[in-house]
Order: structure tokens, then C-alpha cells, then sequence
């Protein structure tokens, strides 16, 4: 079976994301895709910007619905610049970070060593490792912005919404609880929005815009997608057979007793019901797909251009070199002839040279 039809039995705990978290930065260009909810934009008089809009599985990918970015933000005597790192999808020979373990691994206290360390340990922390995470959303309603109301967009997921949906999603096996997919199309669950700006500093005025913060609650009931128009995607009848399943899928999640949801659940899904829901979910899933954006698609790691490969190799010679790039325009020559060529990650071979202990580094 398909993951289009077997969307009624995928279990939300599942998502690749809390896989690799379990074993356990800037993205690409901002698009027109891209949904920002920013104080600085709010109409309300306090200065907290709301709305309400649905987190919703990816329909392209559902198991990668959260995609996870990873970037180095990067500066030079050009200023900053963001690239994505190969990190991302498990790939260690990223040269920043082939020349990462090189500072890392120096002999601390050396100037090689400082390039990369913390600041607080009296480093020059030159490698700014960011993370972030992407999901697709539906804006249900945002006063602010009505323009986008019914629209499918991309979203910045920020961390204290993560952990909403991680809750829900991804409880901790000791808690009992049972995963709700507040995530699904149809019977998931939409989050009331508020985001506010940070403190007013007149010595530090950067900080009302910096250190804004994300906080939200799941809505009461569970709010279906719509299409963009804000109509319907099911018709009264559909409506009626959806409306079953979640009144007995409620009582589901609710139970405490694992053998006993168990038992429910496979009552569930044997109801005649739950087979016309299956048949219907086929549909609109495939509607859903017409006019939302692939999050796996726009957020995949994508390798460097050239100019991208030339300005990080420059980077990482002056840094290796001991320099700063920043103010070093020009790479030394004492190392032009030492420092392999980087016109692309290097090989795993060359990757397996580096100092030993990926395993416990902190990225």
C-alpha cells in the first residue's frame, strides 16, 4: 500500500525527523513561499503579532514533512554569506567542515585552534554552524495579512512550535500517552499563533526585533485543511463520514491502556467507515498536492555553484592559514600549494584522514 492510501494508519511518531533525533542554520534564498510572522508587521496595539494557521504534513513526502537545514553562515572581506553544508543528508566530507576538525583537533591554545574556538574560550568562533527546521503550513487566518488567508506556504518552524508538535506527536514512551497527528489534513489540529517582540532597550534597540518569541496553542477541535478559496475540500457527505472517524478516533487517543488502544484502533479501522474515509483521503490528497509547495523540494541540500565553491575555498585558506578572512583579502601564499583543491567536498577518503571522534562532536 501506498503512502497515499495508507495515510488513515501512518503513525505521526514516525516522521524522520524524531527518528534522527531519537539517535541522536539559515536555509536557501527567502521565496514568495515563505511565511513570516513578524511583530514589526503586526496590527494589533500591543505589538503582538497572532494568527491562526494548520501545520500540515508534507503531501509530496509525508514521513519528511519537517525538513532539517543545515548551513554555515560565513564571513569574509565581502561580508557575510550563507551555504548550505552536506551535513545535512549525512555527508562528512563538507570541506567547512573537513577544515573545522582541522582547528578543532589542533593543540588547544594554538592559533589554528582558536579559528575555531568559542568565544568564551578566547577563540575567534569563525565556524557559525546554524540549524533549522522547515514544514508546510495553511494559513487559516491571519488579520495582519488577510491576503494569505486559505493559502499553503512554507514555514520556519521555530523551536518552541517544534516542541508543541514534537508533544503531540512524538510523546515520551513513559508518559502513556498515544501520538495525535494534529499534523493531518483532515482531522488535525490547528495552532493559535503569537509572537512576540523582544524587550525595549534604548541602549540595545536591536534586541525588540532579535529576541522575538514564538508561543501557541492547538485549537480545541481538530480543523480540517480547505482549499486556498477557503471552501470545502469534502462535500456534506464526506463530511459526515469524517466526522465518524474522528469522534472515535478521539476516544483513541484519550486511552492511557496501550493494549487497549490497541484494541480500538483495530475496531476503528475495520469499521466500514473508516474504508470509505481511505477512498476519499485518496482524493484529496492528490487535490492538496495541486496547490501546495514541495518543502522537500525547495530545502534539499543543493551543492555550490562554482563562485559558491571559489569564495568558501579562499575562506577556508585564510582561515587555515591562521588569518582572518575578514580582513586578509588575499590567500598566503604559504599556503596556496599546501591546501588541497576544494572545488567540491572533499573525498571520503581524505575525510577519514581527519582526527577521529565524529561521533561525539556537537554537530
Amino acid at each position: 500500500m501506498n503512502e497515499e492510501m495508507d495515510i488513515l494508519g501512518f503513525d505521526p511518531s514516525q516522521l524522520s525527523v524524531f527518528a534522527a533525533n531519537d539517535n541522536a542554520g539559515s536555509a536557501s534564498s527567502v521565496n514568495k513561499n515563505l511565511y513570516t510572522a513578524k511583530p514589526a508587521d503586526t496590527k494589533s496595539e500591543d505589538g503582538v503579532y497572532r494568527s491562526t494557521i494548520k501545520v500540515i504534513y508534507s503531501p509530496q513526502n509525508l514521513k519528511n514533512s519537517i525538513v532539517e537545514v543545515q548551513s554555515y553562515t560565513l564571513h569574509d572581506d565581502q561580508g557575510y554569506f550563507t551555504v548550505p553544508t552536506s551535513l545535512m543528508i549525512g555527508d562528512k566530507s563538507c570541506p567547512i567542515f573537513t577544515a573545522w576538525k582541522k582547528c578543532h583537533f589542533a593543540e588547544v591554545g594554538s592559533t589554528l585552534w582558536k579559528q575555531a574556538a568559542a568565544e568564551k574560550d578566547g577563540g575567534k568562533a569563525l565556524f557559525d554552524k546554524r540549524f533549522a527546521r522547515y514544514v508546510t503550513i495553511q494559513v487559516i487566518d491571519d488579520k495582519n495579512k488577510p491576503e494569505l488567508n486559505g493559502k499553503y506556504m512554507l514555514w520556519k518552524l521555530p523551536t518552541s512550535i517544534y516542541e508543541m508538535i514534537e508533544k503531540k506527536q512524538h510523546p515520551a514512551k513513559e508518559s502513556g500517552k498515544c501520538p495525535i497527528p494534529v499534523m493531518d489534513f483532515l482531522f488535525g489540529y490547528a495552532i493559535e499563533l503569537e509572537v512576540n517582540p523582544g524587550p525595549d532597550d534604548p541602549k540595545n534597540p536591536q534586541r525588540k526585533t532579535r529576541e522575538i518569541s514564538y508561543s501557541g496553542e492547538f485549537t480545541d477541535e481538530p480543523m480540517p485543511c480547505t482549499n486556498p478559496d477557503g471552501t470545502s475540500l469534502l462535500d456534506e457527505d464526506e463530511e459526515e463520514v469524517l466526522e465518524k472517524y474522528v469522534r472515535a478516533m478521539k476516544k483513541v487517543w484519550k486511552e492511557k491502556d496501550a493494549e487497549k488502544r490497541a484494541e480500538m484502533l483495530d475496531e476503528v479501522n475495520s469499521d466500514p467507515n473508516t474504508k470509505s474515509l481511505r477512498k476519499i483521503y485518496t482524493r484529496v490528497l492528490n487535490d492538496i498536492k495541486e496547490f501546495c509547495p514541495d518543502v522537500n523540494e525547495e530545502y534539499k541540500f543543493k551543492p555550490w555553484d562554482d563562485d559558491t565553491t571559489k569564495r568558501v575555498k579562499r575562506w577556508i585558506d585564510i582561515v587555515l592559514s591562521g588569518n582572518s578572512p575578514v580582513t586578509t583579502s588575499a590567500v598566503p601564499d604559504s599556503v596556496k600549494e599546501d591546501t588541497p583543491n576544494e572545488s567540491g567536498p572533499v573525498s571520503r577518503a581524505e575525510a577519514a584522514e581527519e582526527p577521529s571522534g565524529d561521533d561525539d562532536l556537537p554537530f
